[in-house]
């Protein structure tokens, strides 16, 4: 029996979740969406105005920080006020008014999802919807994390809800906040290509992307919607041409306009309409709406059960691949869990069912499985075993960390050596063994190595004053990372923690720079020369030696005798940028002008991305070259 569909001339099995079907004649030809070419010219405008600020940022070195909807999470962490906040501030106003249009007109992800569709569909592959009720809500989850969790931390911690804000509005390092080239290819990759093949045309904008959570929340206050006159006949071709899974010929039926929070105002529906029956303008809100006159099908494609096991696997493995093995960002990592989801369901499917397939492929029929099952399931399970093995390493590293934290010992009393002298509860014992065992573990499994938990054997090593193994866990962590200074830093505090431990009568170079840079940095400049020079006298070809003692006189006003230091620094090391830096200071104080200029321009021509080449020493130079 056939269930009428309440417009003229059209109706649709009972039960059946497809489009529905013309009573008679052939079906006419879906024509090819008009507005397609113009969402295609303005999302390639997007992108040159992306490259027009990539290429201001490398011509100037300093330009409009990331216009980019996660930089949010600093405004409300830190109190940034960039350029991202403010953007995303206006988009989601617009949304309030023109409803979930940013996506569709705006969002170079969707951009390379829509780019990866074409492309399929030009190879025969033709991604079908993954359609999961529970999976839908990770990108809200996601939100939550990222925009309101800074903000209840802090609630429930009592202090202030919202930070101190700052200017940030401009930028000296425009990738500070970005993932490195590597990890940036593979989030487009992960979002783009894999999104779609697996998940669907818009798998990752349904499944993981946090802002279209927040923009699909307030498409329901929306006014702007796409609605539909007298003239519709529920040919269904809106519903094929729809690239964001909403089902439109059912949405105008039931409601007169799309309600699916989904819906990106693409207009590909508006444009393919034969007889011109749809069209954007403003509507009741969605939530404003009743329930309709008919209810809506209940369509379900994963049972309770399946359901619980996809948001099982997706919420573990977001765990597993955020930040694994200082990689994958957040948004890369939520694209991950939700194919590992639908790999993990597919596998269960294998076993299960009689026939199976996934998007073009048949995976098993009668039964029985065919050759592409066999390559699928073999894949499948490798990548599984590569999710259990990276959640044991990420497991034993968050539990070192934990365990390191609940360690007795400051980090001064540590480093001084204090520690020694002073009692501890036994917790302290039990929590230094609990984080050096699974630091150990972490590190011994891992595929490659972790600045942190490098960082956590060399701490757990000096608990235990293994000096030699904290710095070779330290010389590591600066290996995986060179160019992070806090790390090379951490080296040199551990090496200095350990020439301070020797005997106070020792005389070797390391115990006196040790000694020197100690009381250096507690302004007893006097005394910190006369360690320098003793460790100077002791090894002559030390740079970090000479560069100290260089700086310690310049600031006693020894500049003649400062200037000859940082010379002998600046031939051992003729391509350190600091060294030449404290020459050119040095130059300054004692009135050599000229060779304060070169030796400051050289600084910034051997570390031109260095906070001092960028923000301190151009007015310095500028004002040099003024008098």
């Amino acid at each position: 029996m056939r269930k009428p569909m309440g417009r003229c001339s059209v109706e649709v099995p009972t039960g059946d979740p497809g489009l529905p079907i013309l009573r008679t004649g052939k079906p006419a030809p879906i024509r090819k969406s008009r507005s397609s070419r113009w969402r295609a010219g303005v999302l390639l405008g997007v992108h040159l105005l992306i490259a027009l600020h990539v290429t201001h940022y490398l011509l100037t070195r300093r330009t409009l920080s990331p216009v980019e909807p996660s930089e949010a999470m600093y405004t409300l962490e830190l109190g940034y006020v960039n350029a991202g906040a403010l953007f995303f501030g206006l988009a989601l106003l617009l949304t309030l008014i023109f409803g979930r249009f940013f996506c569709g007109w705006g969002c170079h992800v969707v951009a390379l999802q829509d780019l990866c569709g074409w492309a399929m569909k030009r190879l025969g592959v033709r991604p079908r919807p993954f359609r999961s009720r529970l999976l839908a809500f990770a990108p809200m989850v996601v939100a939550l994390y990222m925009f309101a969790w800074p903000t209840a931390s802090r609630w429930i911690r009592g202090t202030p809800p919202f930070p101190g804000f700052s200017n940030h509005l401009l930028t000296s390092d425009l990738w500070a906040t970005f993932p490195g080239p590597v990890f940036g290819v593979l989030t487009f990759a992960v979002c783009g290509f894999a999104a779609v093949y697996f998940l669907g045309a818009k798998g990752f904008c349904t499944y993981g992307c946090p802002y279209g959570a927040m923009f699909g929340a307030l498409d329901r206050l929306s006014p702007g919607k796409i609605v539909v006159s007298d003239a519709c006949e529920q040919c269904g071709h809106c519903t094929a041409t729809c690239t964001s899974n909403v089902r439109v010929h059912e949405e105008v039926r039931l409601f007169g306009s799309v309600v699916d929070p989904g819906c990106m105002k693409c207009m590909d529906c508006v444009s393919v309409c034969p007889k011109n029956a749809l069209s954007f303008s403003f509507a009741r809100p969605s939530l404003l709406r009743g329930k309709p006159a008919e209810p809506r099908a209940r369509r379900y494609d994963l049972s309770l059960g399946e359901e619980l096991f996809v948001a099982a696997v997706a919420a573990a493995s977001t765990l597993v691949f955020r930040d694994l093995y200082d990689g994958p960002p957040l948004l890369m990592s939520v694209g991950l869990a939700g194919i590992t989801a639908f790999l993990a369901l597919k596998l269960v499917h294998l076993v299960r069912r009689p026939a199976v397939r996934a998007q073009n492929l048949e995976l098993k029929n009668g039964g029985r499985l065919r050759r592409p099952g066999w390559v699928f399931a073999a894949l499948t399970v490798l990548w599984l075993l590569f999710t259990s093995h990276s959640a044991f390493a990420q497991w034993h590293r968050a539990w070192g960390r934990h365990y390191l934290d609940l360690t007795e010992a400051s980090r001064e009393d540590v480093l001084s050596g204090r520690f020694r002298g002073k009692t501890f509860s036994s917790a302290h014992a039990r929590a230094a063994a609990e984080a050096f065992h699974h630091f150990s573990l972490a590190d011994r499994w891992g595929l490659r190595g972790v600045v942190d938990v490098k960082l956590g054997l060399a701490w757990c090593r000096l608990l235990q004053n293994d000096f030699a193994g904290a710095e070779a866990a330290a010389e590591q962590a600066l290996a995986l990372a060179p160019e992070a200074p806090e790390l090379r830093q951490n080296l040199l505090d551990i090496r200095q923690a350990e020439a301070a431990a020797q005997p106070a009568q020792e005389t070797t170079a390391d115990a006196s720079f040790a000694r020197g840079t100690q009381l250096a940095e507690q302004g007893r400049f006097e005394e910190a020369a006369r360690e320098l020079a003793a460790a100077v006298e002791h090894a002559p070809d030390s740079l970090v030696a000479r560069f100290n003692l260089g700086g310690v006189l310049r600031r006693l006003g020894r500049n003649d005798a400062a200037i000859e230091q940082l010379e002998i620094a600046g031939r051992l090391a003729p391509a350190d940028a600091d060294v030449r830096v404290e020459l050119g200071l040095a130059y300054l104080a004692a009135g050599e002008r000229q060779k304060a200029l070169a030796a400051l321009k050289e600084a910034i021509a051997l570390a031109p991305d260095s906070p001092e080449a960028q923000m301190h020493l151009p007015g310095l130079i500028q004002e040099l070259e003024e008098k």
